[in-house]
C-alpha cells in the first residue's frame, strides 16, 4: 500500500523534479557563500547589540534554508529510505539544527550549551555555539564540493593542485587572523599573521608572536582549525582530491599510496579518506581524555579552559604542530614535571609522525587478523623500514641526549623523569616541535645531532617533515650495498629498484640545496644580529633546518627575526610542507619520450 502511494507521489513530482532541485542547488551555493561571509563578519569584528541581533537572524534564516532544502530533497527522492542511508551525516546535522532552532526560539536557550554545563564545563557553555556553527560550515563546504565534476572546469597538474591547496589554506588563515577580534590588541602585522598561518598549516610550530598572550579564544580556534587541516597528511589530501576534484594524484602522493593501489583499491571510494579522518579523530579523542585527566584543574580559570586546552594539546600533539595556547607551552611550571602528561603527548606525536598507512598496517584489526590467520604474512615492506628506522633514530637520539645532557638539562630530575625527557627530546626533534628543555641552552654537540634528526624527519605520509625515514633507510641500504660490492640495493630480504634509490638521493640533494639557499638568505637578512652577537651561525642553521623540516623547535631566534628573515622562514615552512621533490617535478620539464639510451660513459668518483 505504501509503495503504491509513494509511486503516485513520484509520478506527480516527476515533471518538476529537475527544475526544483536545480533551483535549490544554485540557491545553496549563494546561501553558503553568504552565510560564511556573515559568520566571518560576526566573529571577526566588534558589534553592538543591534548588529549582533541582525546577524544572528541572518544565520538563523540560513539554517532554515538548509532545513527546507533537505525536506525538498527528501520529498523528491524516489526512495526516501535509501536517501536517509546515503545522507546520514546531513540528516544528523539537520536534526541538530531543528532541535536547536526550537530550543532557541521557544525556550531562549541552546541545548548544546546546557549539555556542556551539565557535564560540568560551565565556562564552555557560552562558546559552544561556535562549534555548532563551525560544524555546520564543514557540512556546507562538503555539500558545495559534493558530486561536482571540477575536472570539466580546470585542467591542472595534481601536484600543482596540492601546492595551491596548501597555499590557499595559508592565505585564508592569514585573512582570518588579521581580523580585529582574533587578537587582544585588535590586530597584528600582516607578516606575523602570515607567519602564524603558515606555521599552523605546515604544522611547524615556529612563532614570531606569543600565541597564548596575543590571540583571543577566537584566534586560538582559527589556529586549531588550521593545524587540523594542515595535519591531515598527504595521503588524506590526495584521497580528497580523488574523491572531490577528480584530478588523480601527484608524484609524491602516488609514491606514498602504492600499497593501497596494489592491495586494497581504496582510492576508488571514499573509504580511505573516511578511514584516515576516523582514525585521526579517535586517536585525538583518546589523547584528549588522557590529557584532560592528567592536567590539574587548578591550573585553569574555568572548566571550559581546561577542556579547550586539553583539546588543543591533543590535536597539536597528534598533528606534530608543537603549538600550545598555554603560556611557555610545555615549559610552563605547572606541567614541566608532569611526566604522565609528557608521556601522552609523546605517544601522540609518535603516532602522528609515523605515517597513517603504516599505522593501518600495524594496528588495523583486519591486518592483525590476517597475520594471526596466515602466520607467514608479516608487516608490509614500507612499514618495516619506517618502524625500524624510527626506533633506531629514537634510540640514537636518546643515547646522545642522555649522555651529553645528564648533568646539565637533566640534572635534578628523578630517573623516570630523565627517561621521559630524554625520549621526548629525541622524538620531538624529528617532527613534533614541543620541548620540555630549553633548546637554546643545550650543548653544541647535542644541537648538531638534533640537526641530523630534524633533517631525517618523520615517516612518509605523516604530518611530519624532513627527507623522511624511508628515504634515509633507502640511502643507507644503497651505501651498504655499494660497500659490499652488491649489484642491487637490498633491505629486509627485498631488492629496491634503481628508480626508488635515485628518487631517494634526489630528495636528499634537493633538501640539501634548499637548506643551503635558505641558510645563505638568513645570513644576509640577519647579518646585523650576527655581527652584534645577538645570534650565532648555529642558531641560523638550526632555525632554517627546523622550518624546512617542519619541526618547529628553535634556539630562541624566531621572535627576533627581521621582516625579510621571517619571509625566508615562511618559504622554508611552505616548501617543507609541500615537499621539495613535488616542487622539483612541477618545475622540471617533461620529456617527450623515455624510450632511448645514450652510450655508456665512465669517470672516476671518490
Amino acid at each position: 500500500m505504501l509503495d503504491k502511494i509513494r509511486e503516485q507521489i513520484n509520478l506527480k513530482l516527476y515533471d518538476s523534479k529537475n527544475r526544483v532541485t536545480s533551483l535549490f542547488s544554485w540557491l545553496h551555493i549563494i546561501v553558503a557563500v553568504s552565510m560564511i561571509g556573515v559568520l566571518v563578519y560576526y566573529y571577526g569584528f566588534p558589534h553592538d547589540d543591534g548588529e549582533k541581533y541582525a546577524l544572528l537572524r541572518i544565520i538563523e534564516y540560513s539554517f532554515g534554508f538548509y532545513v527546507l532544502r533537505y525536506v525538498v530533497q527528501f520529498v523528491y527522492d524516489y526512495s526516501p529510505k535509501d536517501f536517509l542511508r546515503r545522507n546520514w551525516f546531513e540528516s544528523v546535522v539537520i536534526a541538530l539544527l531543528i532541535v536547536e532552532g526550537i530550543a532557541y526560539n521557544f525556550f531562549n536557550t541552546m541545548l548544546i550549551s546546557k549539555f556542556f554545563i551539565w557535564l560540568g564545563f560551565e565556562g564552555f557553555g557560552d562558546v559552544s555555539n561556535i562549534f555548532v556553527q563551525l560544524f555546520f560550515i564543514i557540512y556546507i563546504v562538503a555539500e558545495v564540493f559534493k558530486k561536482r565534476d571540477f575536472n570539466m572546469w580546470f585542467k591542472i597538474h595534481p601536484g600543482l593542485l596540492f601546492t595551491f591547496s596548501i597555499l590557499g589554506i595559508i592565505v585564508i588563515g592569514t585573512g582570518l587572523l588579521l581580523l580585529p577580534e582574533m587578537t587582544l590588541a585588535g590586530g597584528i602585522p600582516f607578516t606575523d599573521a602570515l607567519f602564524t598561518s603558515a606555521s599552523s598549516v605546515s604544522v611547524t610550530g615556529l612563532m614570531t608572536v606569543d600565541v597564548s598572550a596575543d590571540f583571543t579564544f577566537k584566534g586560538h580556534l582559527v589556529i586549531l582549525f588550521l593545524i587540523q587541516i594542515g595535519g591531515l597528511n598527504t595521503i588524506a589530501f590526495a584521497a580528497l582530491y580523488l574523491l572531490v576534484a577528480k584530478f588523480g594524484i601527484g608524484v609524491k602522493q602516488d609514491e606514498i599510496m602504492e600499497d593501497y593501489v596494489n592491495n586494497e583499491s581504496f582510492l576508488g571510494t571514499s573509504n580511505m579518506f573516511t578511514k584516515i579522518v576516523l582514525w585521526t579523530l579517535i586517536i585525538e579523542f583518546i589523547g584528549f581524555l588522557l590529557i584532560f585527566a592528567l592536567l590539574d584543574p587548578a591550573m585553569f580559570p574555568s572548566s571550559g579552559d581546561h577542556f579547550f586546552q586539553s583539546v588543543f594539546y591533543a590535536i597539536s600533539g597528534f598533528n606534530n604542530a608543537g603549538i600550545t595556547v598555554m603560556s611557555d607551552g610545555m615549559m610552563n611550571e605547572a606541567v614541566l614535571h608532569n611526566y604522565g602528561f609528557h608521556s601522552v603527548v609523546l605517544a601522540l606525536f609518535f603516532l602522528g609522525g609515523f605515517g597513517m598507512i603504516y599505522l593501518f598496517d600495524i594496528l588495523d584489526p583486519r591486518s592483525i587478523r590476517e597475520r594471526l590467520k596466515m602466520k607467514w604474512k608479516g608487516l608490509q615492506f614500507g612499514t618495516k623500514i619506517t618502524l625500524f628506522y624510527t626506533l633506531l633514530l629514537l634510540v640514537l637520539g636518546a643515547v646522545v641526549f642522555f649522555t651529553l645532557e645528564f648533568d646539565k638539562s637533566l640534572e635534578g630530575q628523578p630517573w623516570y623523569g630523565k627517561i621521559v625527557t630524554t625520549l621526548f627530546s629525541s622524538m620531538t626533534t624529528r617532527n613534533a616541535g614541543f620541548n620540555t628543555v630549553d633548546i637554546g641552552s643545550l650543548s653544541l654537540p647535542v644541537l648538531v645531532f638534533f640537526l641530523f634528526l630534524m633533517f631525517v624527519g618523520a615517516g612518509s605520509g605523516s604530518s611530519g617533515g624532513g627527507i623522511r625515514v624511508s628515504t634515509f633507510g633507502v640511502m643507507v641500504s644503497s651505501v651498504l650495498s655499494t660497500i659490499r660490492r652488491k649489484p642491487y640495493t637490498e633491505m629486509f630480504k627485498r631488492t629496491i629498484s634503481n628508480d626508488l634509490v635515485l628518487k631517494a638521493y634526489s630528495i636528499f640533494i634537493f633538501f640539501i640545496v634548499g637548506n643551503l639557499i635558505g641558510i645563505f638568505a638568513l645570513l644576509i637578512t640577519e647579518q646585523e644580529a650576527l655581527e652584534s652577537g645577538a645570534c650565532s651561525l648555529i642558531d641560523i642553521i638550526f632555525e632554517h633546518v627546523s622550518a624546512a623540516s617542519t619541526v618547529g623547535i628553535s634556539t630562541g631566534l624566531t621572535p627576533e627575526l627581521t621582516t625579510a628573515g621571517k619571509y625566508v622562514i615562511i618559504v622554508a615552512m611552505f616548501i617543507g610542507r609541500v615537499g621539495t621533490l613535488t616542487l622539483a617535478y612541477l618545475l622540471g620539464k617533461q620529456v617527450l619520450s623515455k624510450n632511448y639510451k645514450y652510450p655508456s660513459g665512465h669517470t672516476m668518483v671518490g
